[in-house]
């Protein structure tokens, strides 16, 4: 009889140990892709393979530990510290749901409100059915559990103790969907059954691509602008105009203690030419423009194609096609008419794979951005030649006169064709109009303001280029030698143009985030077409506190340092004379006036056709003239007097 029972309990276990492993490893699951239960209208997606391993690696990560102290991001932080430790008081749950694959994605709700879809793969814990049957048992906060149907299937509701908020929850097969706005969660059940973006194409090729990372983020620009006017209500279509060129975008997130990188690829919207599809087809060109951009810079961007009358043509598409295409073709055909010259002969042969535009950080108390457009050439003679005949033509036909001046050995020419640059290349290139240019190294760099040609010439003369910097080199290792595009940003310097450029209210609201900003002092952005797709990479490098203030003192240090050289050689006459190196903002301007930061004038000069002809004043920071003398043909002539604070003559030289 013992026997028996021992047979009975031990063939009992086994059967009871078989059906466990049947549920558990061998009944077939149901493996429904999250991304089937994703409304359309869903702006920003997010999918993670391991949600709770990879927020305890972003909660502990060094970059966001330190962002979290800014107010912008300081309530985030906390409430992302509260559920962390919710997450480790209630570990088992968390891991029995949180820790599966799952995909959260962003909806616009209201006019100024939005919310979260949750999609968690249970996989096989729904074997066991016991979601719906002991939700309640979860959590001693849970107050209430509902059930309602919606279209045949059932909804949970979820109301927590001291918690205004409702939860909506619905299971299907091996997918269970959360949100607190039901309508976000019915719409899902409607997508289930006829998804639009999971069998959307594009997207598909998009996805397949990306592959399986820790966290991939996509985009869909469609509903991108929309749900980004909850914060733009003032200026709705502020910084969305790429949107339209883009369907999808598919990214992989990466962040170490010491990086922030973004890379994956976009689908192009070929419906409509536009600049992306321009440079897609033009091919790849080298990133070399860091050979003159100096390294105060505060950004660059850098367009990149095999052939520059392939691009051209390609841009012609583009501008055609926009609401003022046929007034472009009408400026095009009147320039090329009235001056006798050929956009295509004169100007794109000479252009070799890159053109770039250049923001430098201006000390002018000028409300002014200083730009630059920088184009490589493939043939210095040939580009010269080229340049002069478009100059004899303007001469012939316009009123100006300028023949160019002698810069540090490099000369300075005027091109005076209004709108010439926006005409050739689009909106992104309207800032430089009626351009001065020098020609220096492999580029041909043109400028509204011969000031801004002179900070160029200076920094390559002097060695103060980008790529004469270390930390510029090693940046740019990240990233291919050629592209489409590229775009770079210095966090220092585009703080200290924010500085002299916005208002006082606003200067002082980013005064509050200037050290989180420059916590990443150099950003980069590539893109570059592969096949059918446009492959993309974005990254930031943290400095954290203690390299700041290293970087900092290193940096006074050196300030410092510069400050005796020049104290130990004050007495050198040349450098009493403060307006040897100037170029004014227009060389046909008559006078030149310098100013302290007090806004008193430091030195002013009359000017001839650019050059330094007429009387010269110079004066302290009080307003007392300290030297006074007169200009020839851009040289020092007859008298110049020098005096002290006072007043009192203290010599003469004769020139």
């Amino acid at each position: 009889m013992r026997k028996s029972l021992i047979i009975i309990l031990t063939s009992t276990f086994v059967l009871l140990a078989c059906v466990i492993i049947y549920f558990l490893y061998l009944q077939p699951v149901k493996k429904n892709n999250p991304l089937i239960a994703v409304p359309a209208d869903a702006s920003i997606i997010f999918q993670l393979e391991n949600p709770f391993e990879q927020w305890q690696e972003l909660s502990d990560n060094d970059i966001w530990n330190y962002l979290k102290k800014d107010p912008y991001f300081a309530e985030l932080g906390q409430e992302m510290d509260e559920l962390t430790e919710d997450m480790r008081a209630n570990e088992a749950l968390y891991e029995l749901i949180i820790n599966r694959p799952m995909v959260m994605s962003i909806h616009k709700t209201r006019p100024d409100d939005y919310d979260f879809l949750y999609v968690i793969d249970l996989q096989r814990a729904t074997q066991f059915n016991f979601i719906k049957n002991y939700i309640k048992n979860f959590s001693e906060d849970i107050e209430k559990v509902y059930t309602r149907n919606y279209k045949e299937q059932e909804i949970i509701e979820i109301s927590f103790k001291d918690d205004p908020t409702r939860y909506y929850l619905y299971i299907y097969e091996n997918l269970l969907s959360l949100s607190s706005t039901h309508t976000i969660l019915e719409q899902s059940i409607d997508q289930i059954k006829e998804p639009i973006i999971a069998r959307d194409l594009d997207f598909i090729d998009l996805s397949s691509e990306l592959g399986t990372n820790d966290i991939n983020m996509y985009i869909n620009y469609r509903q991108l602008a929309n749900y980004l006017k909850i914060w733009m209500a003032d200026d709705p279509e502020a910084s969305t105009d790429f949107f339209p060129m883009l369907k999808y975008s598919g990214m992989a997130l990466e962040a170490t203690d010491q990086r922030f990188s973004v890379s994956g690829y976009s689908i192009v919207n070929k419906e409509q030419p536009n600049l992306l599809t321009a440079l897609m087809n033009a091919g790849t060109g080298e990133i070399n423009v860091g050979t003159i951009v100096p390294d105060n810079a505060s950004y660059f961007m850098s367009l990149g194609f095999d052939n520059s009358k392939d691009f051209y043509e390609n841009m012609i598409a583009v501008l055609q096609a926009e609401e003022d295409g046929e007034e472009y073709m009408k400026s095009k055909e009147k320039i090329e008419g009235y001056l006798k010259i050929s956009i295509e002969d004169d100007f794109l042969s000479w252009m070799d794979d890159e053109i770039a535009l250049i923001q430098l950080n201006s000390n002018s108390n000028r409300n002014k951005v200083e730009l630059a457009v920088a184009i490589k050439h493939n043939d210095l003679d040939d580009t010269k030649e080229r340049l002069a005949y478009i100059e004899q033509q303007i001469r012939k036909k316009t009123p100006v006169k300028f023949k160019g001046i002698d810069y540090k050995g490099q000369q300075i020419h005027f091109l005076s064709i209004k709108g010439f640059f926006k005409m050739m290349f689009g909106k992104a290139f309207e800032g430089i109009d009626k351009p001065y240019y020098t020609i220096m190294e492999d580029y041909v760099v043109f400028s509204n303001s011969p000031r801004t040609l002179g900070k160029i010439i200076m920094a390559v003369q002097e060695n103060r280029t980008l790529d004469n910097t270390k930390e510029y080199a090693v940046f740019m290792e990240n990233f291919a030698y050629e592209s489409n595009l590229f775009v770079y940003l210095s966090a220092n310097e585009l703080l200290s143009d924010a500085q002299r450029l916005l208002d006082r209210e606003s200067r002082q609201e980013l005064k509050v985030h200037s050290p989180y900003f420059k916590s990443f002092p150099m950003m980069g952005m590539q893109l570059s077409a592969e096949g059918d797709l446009l492959k993309h990479q974005l990254q930031a490098n943290y400095l954290n506190h203690a390299e700041i203030s290293s970087w900092n003192a290193l940096i006074k240090e050196i300030q410092q340092d510069e400050v005796a050289f020049v104290g130990a050689e004050a007495m050198e006459e040349e450098d009493l004379i403060a307006a040897e190196q100037i170029l004014p903002e227009d060389l046909n301007s008559k006078t030149f006036i310098e100013y302290y930061g007090n806004e008193q004038i430091k030195f002013e000069v009359d000017l001839k056709d650019g050059l330094k002809h007429g009387r010269y004043f110079e004066y302290d920071s009080l307003g007392n003239v300290i030297v006074k003398g007169r200009y020839r043909d851009d040289e020092k002539s007859g008298t110049w007097k020098f005096y002290d604070g006072e007043g009192e003559l203290v010599k003469k030289e004769r020139y």
